[in-house]
């Protein structure tokens, strides 16, 4: 379980319960199977993709 204590936490933020949900319907990184590594952690990506949904800000002004 990841807690982000790097940024503040806004209402669009999940909350624990909330990605104890969402996180096992993520793939799963499979670092021998090819791809990219993770550079970010996943939970910080989608607690800014739902600021964005919420405010409405541009993505770019993150």
């Amino acid at each position: 379980m990841c807690v982000c204590t790097c940024k503040p936490a806004y209402s669009s933020s999940l909350t624990d319960a909330e990605w104890a949900l969402v996180e096992p319907l993520l793939p799963a990184h499979d670092p021998h199977a090819g791809g990219r590594p993770l550079k970010h952690d996943r939970r910080l990506v989608l607690d800014s993709i739902l600021y964005v949904l919420v405010s409405g800000c541009a993505w770019r002004l993150l």
